[in-house]
């Protein structure tokens, strides 16, 4: 049985009247309390075989000790095995993807297989260091957030292998995620924008035509993969206020682009993208994001950053902010407070302009 063992938890586990009952920390693999009818005491679990090993009885030593204890013990044990055999790296990822295979879902197991198979180390697990790793996971990423995503899967592995006794330690067991992901400044290059797009474009799955709508109108990802077809008129999207962030009513050209990639069968009776069966708003959001990534080769983006991504393409054609912020629906901006409430005008053509010109350059971009 598992439990995050506190000396509150401690306290509270009653003892049995026959036999013993043993709780295994949930934070210190190895690590628990038994408990018989007359006491409780600490145990570690190691070895191949399982062996146990009683650290000290409670409340005489501390949850604290004990557990410092039971790592020292650990990492010991670990050091005289590894110093008997040596593991190559590979083969301890072999043994571990193998073990992943068996346990994980598999849109988990397909997001740890993009980084670890993706980010190549070499040579005995034991001479792994943290700041190989790092460095491997930053010449094959390209943004802090990616960074996250590939930092993760290494972790949990290294504490893998540690629990198994391929190493002492893990070299990561000391860092935190290496970037705070509160703000993101991800705006996709030229080049990443004509990979997405001559893959979306020749696709007719239901996440390719969000992902490419995302794009080409900059709008919010609830929006698009929430789009009904009464939303859709006259080349414009339509969003009443309870469909839009800030609640006030939008529309938007859709442009060229936006046109061909809504120029499909209505195989769904009220969503553009829904599900055939129940007909509701699209759902699977990581395992196809995960699968775009894989099959395009493109580095991690999120679907905000083509909001980003199309904002910036914006300012490269000199649309002026106050049309660009019409478009994307901003409420706070250049349009803002007194101002907004006596400028009523549309921007309508305006917007319709930016839109022709920004779908000329990604239409270029498609072609390429």
């Amino acid at each position: 049985m598992k439990l995050r063992l506190t000396d509150l938890s401690i306290r509270k586990l009653g003892n049995p009247q026959d036999g013993q009952a043993t709780h295994w920390d949930a934070t210190t693999p190895g690590f628990g309390i038994r408990c018989s009818a007359k006491s409780k005491s600490y145990v570690v679990m190691y070895g191949a075989k399982r062996r146990l090993k009683t650290i000290g009885r409670y409340p005489a030593l501390s949850l604290s000790d004990a557990r410092r204890q039971a790592k020292l013990f650990l990492a010991s044990q670990a050091t005289v095995r590894n110093e008997a055999i040596e593991h190559d790296y590979q083969d301890v990822l072999s043994a571990y993807l193998a073990d992943c295979h068996s346990r994980l879902r598999p849109s988990t197991l397909e997001g740890y297989l993009l980084y670890l198979n993706g980010i190549k180390l070499d040579g005995p697990i034991s001479e792994i260091t943290q700041r190989s790793i790092m460095q491997a996971i930053g010449r094959y990423t390209t943004s802090p957030t990616s960074r996250n995503y590939a930092f993760t899967p290494f972790k949990v592995f290294f504490n893998w292998a540690m629990r198994r006794q391929y190493v002492a330690v893990n070299p990561l067991s000391n860092l935190k995620r290496p970037h705070k992901t509160t703000s993101r400044d991800r705006v996709l290059s030229e080049d990443e924008i004509k990979m997405l797009l001559s893959y979306t474009l020749d696709q007719t799955d239901r996440y390719c035509g969000i992902v490419s709508l995302l794009l080409v109108t900059g709008q919010r990802r609830g929006e698009i993969a929430g789009l009904r077809w009464d939303e859709v008129s006259g080349g414009w999207l339509h969003f009443s206020p309870n469909r839009t962030k800030n609640a006030r009513g939008h529309a938007v050209p859709l442009g060229p682009l936006g046109l061909r990639i809504l120029d499909r069968p209505k195989t769904h009776n009220v969503f553009v993208f829904g599900d055939a069966d129940s007909d509701q708003p699209f759902s699977g959001w990581s395992r196809a994001q995960r699968r775009l990534l894989r099959e395009t080769g493109l580095p991690h983006f999120t679907l905000h950053d083509l909001r980003r991504t199309f904002a910036t393409v914006h300012a490269k054609l000199g649309t002026p902010i106050h049309v660009t912020e019409r478009l994307l629906n901003h409420v706070s901006g250049t349009v803002s407070g007194v101002a907004a409430v006596y400028n009523r005008h549309s921007y309508e053509q305006e917007m319709l302009a930016a839109q022709v010109a920004y779908h000329d350059i990604l239409a270029d971009y498609a072609r390429e």
